[in-house]
């Protein structure tokens, strides 16, 4: 009877082993599976492709380069508005291909050497924008002036055909100038992004086209 107890409480022990060794593997197996996804590490970013903004950079810069670089050394024999045609396409390309190769340095982090091309950019400016901006101040000016002298002759008295003729002719005048001259600012600041305070201009542009449809009625 006592071998039959102590048999029993062996196989007893024996089944208790067994159950606890079965039912811990699979935990351990668990917590190894999820201890791996929880340490393995995260794929890398995929990097944007600018292929097109590199290409679309270098050629853009290598033909304003071409339309520039020719320009830089006096030509007396060259027509002014010719030499001003190609400077001012020559500087929107390389803003153009500049824009391009910075927007791709934002996307993808990448450098490139834009020296060249910023030196030539600051030397198309200058020798663009300084001519350009000084014959836009004189127009302007100039019209302005028109303009002023006429103010006497716009007091709303009654005038005669031929003075009425004579002071549109002076005031179309004037806001030609001044128009010409808002022009060329125009033209610059599209290439430099100078700024320029126009405002005495645009208010005499202003009273003057109104006063012209007054007078043309």
């Amino acid at each position: 009877m006592i071998l039959g107890l102590a048999g029993g409480g062996l196989l007893f022990v024996i089944v208790l082993i067994l159950v606890a060794t079965s039912g811990s593997k699979p935990n351990r197996v668990v917590e190894e599976v999820v201890d791996t996804k929880k340490t393995a590490p995260p794929p890398p970013p995929k990097k944007p492709d600018v292929s097109g903004l590199e290409s679309e950079g270098k050629s853009k810069c290598a033909a304003g380069m071409d339309k520039i670089k020719p320009r830089l050394t006096a030509d007396p024999s060259a027509p002014r508005d010719r030499v001003w045609a190609d400077l001012e396409e020559g500087l929107k390309l390389l803003n153009a291909g500049l824009a391009a190769f910075k927007k791709a340095t934002e996307l993808a982090g990448k450098s490139y050497e834009t020296s060249d091309f910023e030196k030539t950019r600051r030397q198309g400016i200058k020798l663009l924008c300084t001519d350009i901006e000084k014959e836009a101040q004189a127009a302007c000016d100039k019209g302005l002036k028109v303009i002023q002298t006429c103010e006497s002759r716009m007091t709303g008295k009654a005038l005669e055909d031929a003075d009425r003729q004579t002071l549109i002719t002076d005031l179309e005048a004037g806001k030609k100038l001044i128009e010409t001259g808002m022009n060329l600012f125009d033209r610059s600041y599209q290439v430099s992004d100078h700024m320029f305070d126009t405002t005495k201009y645009g208010q005499a542009l202003k009273m003057t086209r109104g006063k012209l449809l007054e007078l043309k009625k």
